[in-house]
């Protein structure tokens, strides 16, 4: 069960960046995040990286916060429906969230984690952009306006920055 614990930050970001992701984009997004969590998970046990638990936070944070004001700057500054520009840099989060996997893979030496890393992170990124999805369908506003669904999304990552700056 432990290794769900490492793909809850794919869960938290993707129910944040639910609502700007098509839905034609959601299983491969998934499953990007699965083959970045586990690629990083690969690459700490090879080449035994060191990355501290501090750094890889830091970092995490700072990338989802950083994409979040960038998301509610151009919900703010849209004067049209047609915000799809802004969708493209969600794809820059799996490998931004495959950093903590670095250092978790330089302690796991039994041959399953990997796959289990992978497929737990797919499953919880495709599991939190369906929630996401559902969440944007109850809000009428964000069916109807990209910006508006930017604005949440943008928001949503700030807290989610903290949720797992919280769960470590």
């Amino acid at each position: 069960m432990g290794f769900l614990l490492l793909g809850i930050d794919s869960l938290i970001a993707c129910v944040a960046i639910g609502p700007v992701i098509s839905r034609r984009w959601g299983v491969p997004l998934a499953a990007l995040f699965g083959v970045c969590d586990g690629g990083g998970f690969l690459l700490g046990s090879a080449l035994h990286w060191q990355v501290s638990g501090n750094v890889s936070g830091v970092v995490t944070t700072g990338i989802l916060i950083a994409l979040g004001v960038y998301w509610i700057a151009v919900a703010a500054c849209a004067r049209t429906a047609r915000v799809s520009s802004s969708r493209g840099l969600a794809w820059a989060l799996p490998f931004a969230l495959a950093i903590d996997n670095v250092t978790v893979g330089m302690v796991g030496d039994h041959p399953g984690a990997l796959l289990a890393q992978a497929l737990s992170s797919a499953l919880l990124a495709g599991l939190g952009l369906a929630a996401g999805l559902a969440l944007a369908r109850a809000v009428p506003a964000a069916r109807r306006h990209a910006a508006v669904a930017n604005g949440v999304a943008g928001g949503a990552l700030i807290v989610a920055s903290g949720v797992l700056l919280l769960v470590g």
